[in-house]
Order: structure tokens, then sequence, then C-alpha cells
């Protein structure tokens, strides 16, 4: 397996820095599944606390220390899989391509699954941005500089993809998050630098590194294992 990773940043937290561990394959085999992923038998999402696996028994299951979550799916097919569609939902298929379970949808577009540090699994979409600490895949890095200015960059030939443009603006500057979406680069006067977007409703929203180098917002929460029994 080749080794890679990404970063999340989460609404939930100021600077949220999660490694993610990804293969090449269809999934990403650490804690995001983004739109068309595909998670196969006795693959899983994982984190320091919690795993969220597809079992040989085609049952979903979160073991996470504390309540978990499961699908109750055991026994409903054979060879399955879990996939994240273009409407949100996490979808368990059987090998003949039966559909066993499926989460609530919602609009057209591009989401993602996250396992969080909590341990709790949400979903979050439509994508809002692209290319909006330090977040690390094996070839991209989106950071802070010591300037104020934020940049992706790619590793090879360490080349700057997108840039916030803020820099010499300010000392000890941060980044944020809000629950509106929007990404801003905040200076030590509370001055805001730089932001993405323009409000939208409020929830819970997550950055995402890509391993492709993409840096995209994704929400609201739109679905979460914490308000479900086992």
């Amino acid at each position: 397996m080749v080794e890679t990773s990404s970063l999340l940043l989460s609404s939930l937290l100021l600077l949220l820095l999660v490694l993610l561990q990804s293969s090449p394959s269809a999934a990403n085999e650490g804690n995001v599944l983004l739109t068309g992923d595909i998670l196969s038998t006795d693959s899983q999402l994982s984190n320091s606390k919690a795993v969220f696996v597809i079992q040989n028994d085609c049952n979903l299951v979160l073991y996470n220390g504390g309540k978990g979550f499961q699908a109750n799916t055991h026994g409903a097919g054979v060879n399955c899989s879990l996939t994240l569609n273009e409407l949100g939902q996490l979808v368990i298929k059987s090998g003949d391509g039966t559909v066993v379970w499926a989460t609530p949808e919602g609009p057209l577009g591009r989401y993602a699954a996250v396992l969080l540090p909590d341990g709790e699994v949400g979903i979050f979409g439509p994508q809002v941005i692209n290319d909006g600490g330090k977040l690390t895949t094996r070839d991209y890095t989106f950071a802070l500089g010591m300037d104020c200015d934020v940049t992706l960059t790619k590793a090879t030939g360490n080349s700057v993809r997108w840039r916030s443009m803020t820099s010499g603006r300010g000392d000890h500057c941060y980044v944020r998050l809000n629950f509106h979406g929007q990404l801003s680069v905040i200076n030590d006067l509370n001055m805001v630098l730089w932001r993405s977007n323009r409000p939208l409703s409020g929830g819970i929203y997550v950055l995402v590194l890509q391993i492709d180098g993409v840096a995209a917002i994704y929400g609201p929460l739109r679905w979460s294992t914490a308000y479900f029994d086992v």
C-alpha cells in the first residue's frame, strides 16, 4: 500500500489538525470518505479513537469506545461495500449491486463523510468552495505562515497553487472556519484580512485538504452517528 495523507479543519474548533491515511484505491483509508469513494468489505475509516468498518457480515459498525453505531444490516448481503453518493448518502450495496441500506438524501453535490475526533461519523455537504496551523498530504501543504499569508503548496518544486494574499498585514494571525462555512484569515487586532465567501446557512462545516491537492469546504452537517441509538 502506498501511504498518503490529508487533513481536516472543522468549525467545531478554531483549528483542528487531523492526519488522514489514504491508499491509491477508490477510497481514502483514513477518516474521510468523499463522494464516489468506496470502502470494500472489511475496509474502514479510522482515527486514534474509533473505527468505522463495513464488516464481512455486511454490517456497518462504528467502534468508538462508547455507544457506537451500527446499521443492523448483518446478513443482508454478501461482499458488501460502502460508498458516499452525490446525494450525500452513505450507501451499503451487496456484491450484486442491491442497495441494502442508505442514510437520508440531500441536494445534489459533492460530500464528505468524516470520522471526527470525538469518535462520531458525520456527513457534510454539499461542497462549498475549492482552494480555500498546517494541513498536509503526501504532496500538498495548506499552511498559515509567520507572515500572515495562507498558502496551498505542492511539494514537488515547492510551487504555490493558491494564496490568501495577506502577507505582512499583521502578527499572530490565525485561520478560522465559522458556522456559516466561511474560512477567514484574522490578525491579532481581530481584523478579517481575507474571507472565502458570503455567509451560508448556519451549521457545522469542515475543510478537507484532499490527496489530489484540492482544499474544499463541505457542509453543513447533514447526518451523524451521534444522533442514533444502537
